[in-house]
Parts: structure tokens; sequence; C-alpha cells
């Protein structure tokens, strides 16, 4: 975000006076629209990214956990409209990191993503490349939802499920 001048250009220009910079308010999304339903689909589809997320784990039989995740990120400035996706999606955690100056609106919570992010999307579909990951994204969760990835073929099949997502096609 632009916050002015630094205090050393300040110094070497002490005459200029900056323009006043207008208060532009803070945007809000009407959830329960379905215009705001198709143009989070269209976001989506550029901005977002629907992932697998595998961890060795000594607590799981298989020595493997297995998470989805729902990710967007965007530049700082753009906070205020990523702090509106919690209320348009009725879930999630909005978050500011600023060393990196980003903000992101991220769902990981299993009940979530398959009661809110996956109807969503299913209503309002994806389109582009983007849709594939969703996709796969779905099946996983189906997988899951069965307990499917705490055997050795389902957890095989959730890899290979990983293996095509994203960077991966």
């Amino acid at each position: 975000m632009n916050k002015g001048l630094p205090e050393r250009l300040e110094a070497a220009f002490p005459n200029i006076t900056p323009v006043p910079r207008p208060q532009v308010p803070k945007p809000t999304l009407e959830s329960n629209t379905p215009e705001v339903k198709h143009w989070m689909a269209g976001f989506v589809s550029g901005e977002g990214c629907f992932f697998i997320k595998t961890s060795k784990s000594k607590t799981h039989k298989l020595g493997m956990s297995v998470a989805l995740n729902f990710l967007v990120v965007q530049n700082i400035r753009d906070a205020n409209l990523l702090e509106s996706f919690v209320q348009v999606f009725g879930c999630g955690s909005f978050s500011i990191i600023e060393k990196s100056g980003i903000g992101t609106f991220a769902v990981s919570n299993f009940s979530y993503i398959v009661d809110n992010i996956i109807p969503l999307f299913e209503e309002y579909p994806i389109f582009g490349a983007k849709a594939k990951d969703f996709e796969d994204f779905k099946e996983a969760s189906v997988l899951i939802k069965s307990k499917a990835h705490l055997t050795k073929e389902g957890l095989d099949k959730i890899l290979l499920i990983k293996s095509r997502m994203n960077f991966k096609r």
C-alpha cells in the first residue's frame, strides 16, 4: 500500500504538500446474491487454489495424514475483499502476512469444505483449467468422507489424484 514519501524525500522537498487521498469505504459483498456467487466462481477460477495436503504422521496407521485445503491469496491492498470471503462462504479464516505483503483466505476444516465450499462451486461452476482441479478436489473429498484414505488403496488413490493437480497437469 502506498503510504506516502519516505522521510528522506520529504526532507529533500520540504515545500511539496501531498494531495489528500480520499478514504475508500470498506467493500462488502452480499453473500446470498447469485451475482456474487457467480463472481466468486470466476474470481476463484483465476485466483483460488484447491489442494490436497499430505504429511508424514506417526499417529496415523499408514504413516501419512491427508487434508483438503482451499486458499485464495492476494496482495495486502485487497485485504478487505479477502476478509469479506469469510461472510460469503460462511466459513474459513482471513489472515495477513505483513512480511510478505499478502492476505489469505483459507479453509482447511473438512466439514466446511464439504458443506460450504464444494456445494457453492457445484451450483456456480468454475471454468477453465481450475475446473479440473476442483473435480479432483471433490473426488478426494468423497474418498476421505468414506474413510478410504485410511486404507492403503484409498491413500494411493488420493496420492495419484494429488499428483495430477494444479501445476502437475
